[in-house]
C-alpha cells in the first residue's frame, strides 16, 4: 500500500523538478522548495482521503505566490493519475514562516486515492 503523502511528494517531483518536495524544510534551504504535510483525512479499507498542506517557499512574495499558484495546477491535474479519483484546493494564503521569515503559500488540499 503506497502512502498518500509519498504519493503527492513523488508526483510534485516529477512535476517540478529541480525544485525540492519533502515533508521538511530542507538544510540548506534552496531558493524554492515545497513541503507536504498530511493534515487529516479519512481511511478505509478501499480509499484513503487525506488532508494536506502544501507550502511553496521562495525568494520573495510574489515568487513564492507564483510556485503556489503552479502547484495549485498540478494538485488539479493529479487526479489524471491512476490510483487518484479526485483531488481538489481549497484554499491558497500567504502564510510566512515567522521563524525565518522567509516567504510561503500555503495550500489547503483534499484527495482521494484507491488503496490496491
Amino acid at each position: 500500500m503506497t502512502s498518500s503523502t509519498a504519493a503527492l511528494i513523488a508526483y510534485l517531483k516529477r512535476k517540478f523538478q529541480g525544485t525540492s518536495v519533502s515533508t521538511r524544510v530542507p538544510e540548506p534551504r534552496p531558493a524554492r522548495f515545497i513541503t507536504v504535510e498530511r493534515t487529516g483525512g479519512q481511511r478505509t479499507h478501499l480509499w484513503d482521503s487525506p488532508m494536506f498542506a502544501v507550502q511553496a517557499w521562495a525568494g520573495t512574495e510574489a515568487e513564492a505566490s507564483a510556485l503556489a499558484d503552479e502547484v495549485a495546477v498540478a494538485i488539479l491535474d493529479w487526479q489524471r493519475e491512476a490510483i487518484v479519483a479526485y483531488s481538489a484546493v481549497q484554499a491558497v494564503y500567504a502564510f510566512p514562516d515567522p521563524d525565518s521569515r522567509v516567504p510561503r503559500f500555503q495550500l489547503t488540499v483534499s484527495a482521494t486515492l484507491a488503496l490496491a
